[in-house]
């Protein structure tokens, strides 16, 4: 594909305003350059729509699995209600599987228009901001060594992707990644410095965080960190003890974390801004390719008819079963619900029930329902795409 002409049409299809114009080609180039891949429709040799696909690896439930991460989905003005997008979207399924993407997911613009290809709400996250004076941190009772780091050292890598495997749907991160979330680039106009923070304790990383110093459109300092990840809850009060130190500095940390994670405990007051913020949806590529996905479940069996008009790979009966921790898939048996594939991805992913989506309409419980289903799980991806 050609890059300048995904460029051409993404730029009104977002609204770029001046900076952000000048920076979307070099940002295009750079991604590409580091392994997503474009993707478009045309007509003859013009390009009608397009977007982008990052390959990932996402822990989903207790596995970490194949997963296609889609951005920068845009069409031409002239191509609006032509069935462009459509088509876009239908055949990114189709490249998924081909590629051996488990599931999809993607940061929606209107969650009602991507509800029609298969995706469904699968993580949301709270965004805290407290100023660094807020930290309350009781005296450390080990010594630890904390060191900025311009981008992560091989022992900081290792830490964060073992912790990425076990926690939330992380996603594991090479040296690609890093970089996409530690150099400054021409289109982070308004940010001072990007970098992590090691936490070490006896020579072992124990503690992680990312971070970005930008000013704000009032001119005040902000730090937003990102992830936030630690072994104990040791290292994650010396974390807050670093950020509590940068008072001088900064006027607001800015958290961007799961919603079952608590930092109340160590601050004197509420935050001066908090709000719960819906993120990605999800959809499974391939209901077949989630046999042996691991799950923290109770031994449970249920049989779907699902319906899924733009994968007929995955239209039909099958039987869900969960047996000591792990889900086998299988082709048949008596159906017990019917749900389409969005909704039975928001079941599968841990954001919602079964019981939940037949309550609000989203599935149908057949008269053989006995009432199975699957515990939810707190969801949260930390990466962008």
């Amino acid at each position: 594909m050609d890059v300048d002409e995904l460029v051409r049409v993404a730029k009104p299809a977002y609204t770029l305003r001046a900076v952000e114009r000048e920076a979307i080609g070099p940002w295009v180039r750079d991604v590409i350059e580091r392994g997503a891949a474009p993707y478009g429709v045309y007509e003859g040799t013009r390009l009608l729509a397009g977007y982008v696909l990052y390959d990932y690896r996402m822990r989903m439930r207790s596995s970490v699995v194949a997963m296609g991460g889609i951005g920068l989905v845009c069409s031409a003005l002239a191509a609006r209600g032509r069935g462009a997008v459509r088509l876009l979207l239908e055949k990114s399924i189709e490249t998924m599987r081909d590629k051996g993407h488990v599931v999809s997911v993607l940061g929606p613009f209107d969650q009602s228009f991507y509800r029609k290809y298969g995706w469904e709400m699968f993580s949301r996250f709270q965004r805290l901001e407290l100023a660094p004076g807020q930290f309350h941190v009781p005296p450390a009772e080990t010594e630890y060594e904390v060191e900025e780091l311009a981008s992560p050292d091989v022992a900081s890598c290792n830490f964060y992707n073992g912790m990425a495997a076990t926690r939330y749907n992380l996603a594991q991160r090479g040296e690609a990644q890093w970089i996409d979330r530690t150099e400054l680039r021409s289109w982070h106009e308004d940010t001072a410095a990007r970098g992590v923070v090691r936490v070490s304790r006896g020579g072992e990383v124990v503690g992680l965080i990312g971070y970005s110093v930008w000013r704000e459109p009032k001119g005040d300092n902000t730090i937003t960190v990102d992830p936030l990840l630690y072994a104990d809850e040791g290292a994650k009060r010396e974390i807050l003890r670093f950020l509590s130190r940068l008072s001088h500095q900064i006027k607001t940390v800015r958290f961007d974390i799961p919603e079952d994670l608590e930092l109340w405990p160590y601050t004197a007051d509420h935050p001066s801004r908090r709000q719960v913020i819906d993120a990605f949806m999800a959809r499974i590529v391939s209901v077949a390719a989630l046999d042996r996905l691991r799950l923290e479940s109770p031994d449970v069996e249920v049989v779907v008819d699902v319906v899924d008009a733009q994968a007929p790979w995955n239209q039909g009966i099958w039987t869900l079963r969960v047996r000591e921790g792990t889900l086998s898939v299988e082709p048949g048996g008596r159906p017990e619900v019917r749900s389409g594939i969005g909704a039975l991805s928001s079941v599968l992913t841990g954001f919602t029930t079964f019981a939940a989506m037949i309550a609000a309409g989203r599935m149908e419980a057949l008269p053989t329902y006995r009432g199975q289903d699957l515990p939810r799980v707190t969801t949260f991806l930390a990466d962008y795409f």
